[in-house]
């Protein structure tokens, strides 16, 4: 029976292969673009004069095109930075993911994935560290390490640093692929992993991580093979870490797609009957194979089943000749385990509270936003929380009510807006006291709904305006502050929970007025100003200047909050998946 085959698929492979086009309506520009995108295949790689379609020649393609060489440029010349920083250590580095006729950049994976020797590990991090980058122990994995860089809340780097080749377990001979690593031909600035072992990460990655076969894979395996190619090494070293039977599986389906969607199998036929005559010795992996044979359409990506990748990964552990059988009983429970924590979404994280404090114009909704869309770019949950002094039902009805009050015993209404106004009102003792109450408990009760309880479920908060800016308005806004006054102010302090870490972003009454375009009184913001500082010295808030560069204070606050998140990130309920980073991996020993 003839196979049926996605359009899309037929058209998208065949245009990057050369190969004649299928006889069926061209998919539109828009769709392919967006074939290619899920396909992980770099627009970078279409050479010119090779690849000749329509669609090449389209805006869709031109400008998905341009955005792919811009975000590339930029990956390298992040990359160039951390390379020659180690480069100054004596540190070499792989990157283990480049290879195909797109080598090294473009890159399409989702992180730069950088392989190292174990024992530079401490001194590698640590650099990445010094450079800017934040070390995410929340995306941990067993000898590799995700750094992520940001710039004013875009990631302009992510780093997945490795110490082996893996992913739970070890799927590689590492000295023989560091012996084989050639320097790539396109960029002497990188080293890049041999054909054959290109083939070896790309298939191991496919399906006992990705569970699935790109077109980017299918390519970059194919070309490996078109020039000298050493077959007896992939075989022995896929055997000698337990997973033979895998890597015959996934390059014999490779050989299948080849020839289905391109029209041709790229790899050689005498490794495409070695492969079979493997499979052969397995009916669990014969069967699946020739029931995937069987799928229609065929569509990239092209998937295998998580039941049958996890049966994949078990045998390759039970077979791997390098453990133990106390070993293998181990890493079985582990991946077990962490499986489960994954497919149920079971995500742990530690709750932190941070607070942004100021005058208005001083920048706190767009530090408190950027550092939001930083946090949850860590795979983090954030919840971010605005509040003001006297803006909730009950406070503002009775200032409504008393401003009522007020202007029928004047002739002449005050004409001070907002909290300069207020003062006036307030200088009756009655209205002053039930105001300052009222003020105290609307905060607290805003402060348990929207801080106290998302941080019981282990949230990160941030709070836009905090117990402090309420304090410093309500301080401001009373001429008399009397004992009871001053109790509910201590209440209102005391009851709120204390923040991890809490900024005071300082800015000129000046700069204030002039950012918010209110017409303030001068000397009410000076007042203001003066009582914020004295509550930052009170209650040990960080003090930022932000009349200085946004960008710079932004990326700044990023990292002071990261860090020590990070640092405090092992929680109980990932301690009994084993996810804690003390239990994926022990402590470096310093490098040199």
């Amino acid at each position: 029976m003839e196979k049926r085959i996605s359009s899309l698929t037929a058209f998208g492979a065949r245009i990057v292969a050369g190969s004649p086009l299928p006889d069926s309506p061209v998919p539109d520009s828009k769709a392919l673009v967006g074939f290619y995108k899920k396909n992980k295949y770099p627009l970078l790689a279409f050479k010119s004069g090779r690849n000749g379609h329509a669609f090449l020649h389209s805006p869709e393609f031109s400008a998905a095109r341009e955005n792919n060489a811009a975000t590339l440029k930029s990956l390298r010349s992040e990359y160039v930075i951390v390379r020659n920083r180690w480069a100054e250590q004596n540190i070499p580095c792989i990157t283990l993911k480049s290879g195909g006729s797109f080598l090294p950049f473009p890159y399409t994976s989702d992180n730069l994935d950088i392989l190292i020797h174990k024992e530079d590990e401490a001194a590698a991090r640590a650099t990445l560290v010094q450079l800017g980058y934040l070390e995410l122990k929340n995306l941990e994995e067993p000898q590799k390490f995700l750094f992520r860089k940001f710039h004013a809340g875009e990631i302009v780097s992510d780093i997945h640093l490795h110490t082996r080749i893996g992913w739970g377990v070890g799927f590689m001979d590492e000295d023989e692929l560091w012996r084989k690593a050639v320097v790539s031909p396109d960029d002497a600035a990188v080293m890049i992993p041999s054909p054959e072992d290109t083939v070896l990460i790309t298939l191991a990655h496919s399906f006992y991580e990705n569970k699935c076969l790109r077109l980017a894979d299918l390519i970059k395996v194919s070309e490996c093979f078109q020039g000298v190619f050493n077959w007896d090494y992939i075989k022995e070293t896929a055997a000698h870490a337990g997973w033979l039977d895998g890597l015959s599986f996934s390059l014999a389906l490779c050989a299948y797609l080849e020839e289905t969607i391109l029209g041709k199998a790229l790899v050689p036929q005498n490794i495409v009957d070695d492969c079979l005559s493997q499979l052969a010795k397995s009916p669990l992996l014969n069967n699946y194979f020739n029931r995937l044979k069987e799928r229609t359409p065929v569509v990239l990506p092209f998937t295998v089943s998580f039941i049958f990748s996890k049966l994949l990964f078990y045998r390759k552990i039970m077979q791997d000749p390098r453990f133990s059988l106390g070993k293998r009983l181990y890493e079985t429970i582990r991946t077990t385990v962490r499986g489960i924590r994954l497919k149920a979404h079971i995500r742990p994280q530690s709750s932190f509270l941070v607070s942004f404090s100021g005058l208005d114009g001083s920048g706190k909704t767009q530090h408190a936003r950027i550092l939001q869309s930083s946090l949850n770019a860590c795979a983090l949950k954030t919840e971010y929380h605005w509040t003001r002094c006297g803006t909730f039902g009950l406070t503002q009805f009775f200032s409504r009510l008393v401003t009522r009050i007020s202007s029928h015993k004047s002739e002449k209404r005050d004409s001070k807006p907002g909290a300069e106004g207020r003062s006036v009102r307030l200088q009756n003792p009655l209205f002053r006291f039930i105001w300052t109450y009222l003020v105290a408990i609307d905060i607290i009760i805003s402060n348990f709904r929207h801080v106290t309880l998302p941080l019981l479920r282990g949230r990160i908060v941030l709070c836009d305006r905090y117990v402090y800016d309420a304090a410093a308005e309500m301080e401001s806004s009373l001429i008399k502050v009397n004992k009871l006054n001053r109790l509910a102010l201590n209440l209102m302090l005391t009851s709120a929970p204390k923040p991890d870490i809490a900024y005071f972003l300082d800015v000129p009454e000046s700069i204030s007025t002039e950012r918010k375009d209110a017409n303030t009184d001068i000397d009410y913001l000076s007042q203001l100003r003066q009582n914020y500082l004295k509550l930052a010295g009170r209650y040990h808030l960080n003090i930022k200047e932000t009349a200085r560069e946004f960008d710079a204070t932004a990326d700044e606050i990023v990292r002071e909050v990261a860090v020590p998140y990070f640092n405090q990130y092992p929680t109980f309920l990932n301690g009994i998946f084993l996810s804690n980073p003390a239990q994926i991996n022990h402590q470096p020993k310093k490098g040199h």
